[in-house]
């Protein structure tokens, strides 16, 4: 493991230690298009890498099936675009369902920010995209919509975090 992934995930790690008792975020990662998925970290110690790391093929043909993280990704922002369903995206061993993609304004440098939230079944998950190509992903811990909402915080709150340390 690099020195920075190690420092970005002993970040998430600290952000998850200052929270509440009831976590609204279960598991949080960092993922740019040069380094991949760089920082990935769980609540309560749990290791988050099952939640966003691609699964083993299983047979099953999805959209993007078996492409890498940043086509799948990529994904998420041009799929559905067009009139159709939603589009679906394999992280970790979960097929999501984008059921929302809104532009959004950091509150810090005013720029706009790609903010898309996926579901499946009772879990959501919350995604930034940044301008300089970074995602922030934040995995809601239950299906309490107030949870959901928190961790669309967390993701934004993160994101302006990175901002201010050079991203």
């Amino acid at each position: 493991m690099s020195p920075v992934t190690e420092q970005w995930e002993d970040v998430l790690r600290t952000h998850f230690a200052l929270g509440e008792e009831l976590p609204a975020v279960r598991a949080a990662a960092v993922f740019s298009a040069e380094s991949g998925f760089f920082a990935i970290a769980g609540c309560d110690g749990e290791d988050g890498r099952r939640y966003f790391r691609p699964a083993a093929e299983t047979g099953e043909q999805l959209p993007h099936s078996g492409a890498s993280d940043q086509a799948c990704l990529e994904a998420l922002w041009t799929a559905g675009e067009q009139a159709g369903p939603a589009p679906l995206v394999r992280l970790g061993e979960v097929v999501w369902r984008r059921e929302s993609l809104e532009q959004v304004k950091d509150v810090v440098t005013g720029n706009e920010l790609d903010l898309v939230l996926l579901r499946e079944g009772d879990r959501s998950m919350w995604v930034v995209r940044t301008r300089q190509g970074l995602c922030i992903f934040a995995l809601a811990y239950g299906d309490n919509e107030g949870h959901v909402a928190e961790a669309r915080s967390f993701a934004l709150d993160f994101d302006s975090f990175l901002v201010g340390q050079g991203y």
